[in-house]
């Protein structure tokens, strides 16, 4: 049965967007990132850079799968931080609400490419720590004007713990993050 609907959700996908118009683009940005559930975690400024699909199901509804590299975690007291690097895959439902302006909203799935802690000037791998998969929810705002370039600004909050073990006192940490971006659509 599971595969039926499998079967079937691929195909009301194929045929709602085998007329759809495409639409590739880049995209790069800052980031300002943080832990929930962790009390010394502060903001953590970092990057992402990657490329989008944005394919027009109508005029007022996109569907946009990015493929993203970013970099996220949080600062510490007394020089600490905690580095975390992804490949993020949003797919997002974008809607029009007034020409140029369009809410965005989907799941995201991160996989982990590094992990360091730092004290100081002590740099350490804690990738055998840290969970490889990252589940989030986005939400965010994009503009688009002189139908190329593409300014949004979005927030990620994170379902799955960062690390693989409870912490000491049970704090679960899961990844926050703000997201300001510059695109073009080619």
């Amino acid at each position: 049965m599971k595969k039926i609907l499998l079967i079937m959700m691929v195909a009301m996908l194929c045929a709602a967007t085998a007329n759809a118009q495409i639409k590739f683009g880049a995209k790069a940005g800052v980031n300002l990132s943080t832990l929930t559930d962790a009390d010394d975690a502060e903001l953590k400024f970092g990057f992402h850079v990657g490329g989008f699909a944005e394919f027009t199901l109508s005029d007022r509804i996109a569907l946009q799968p990015e493929l993203l590299y970013s970099t996220q975690g949080a600062d510490a007291e007394g020089d600490n931080s905690l580095s975390l690097g992804y490949i993020n895959v949003p797919v997002l439902l974008k809607v029009n609400i007034v020409e140029g302006l369009s809410a965005e909203v989907g799941p995201q799935v991160g996989f982990l490419l590094s992990s360091k802690a730092k004290s100081g000037v002590v740099s350490v791998s804690i990738k055998d720590y840290t969970k490889s998969l990252d589940v989030s929810a986005v939400i965010g705002l994009s503009y688009t004007f002189a139908e190329k370039f593409v300014v949004s600004a979005r927030y990620g909050l994170g379902f799955t713990t960062v690390y693989k073990q409870e912490l000491v006192n049970d704090a679960k940490p899961k990844n926050s993050v703000m997201q300001v971006s510059f695109g073009y659509k080619f």
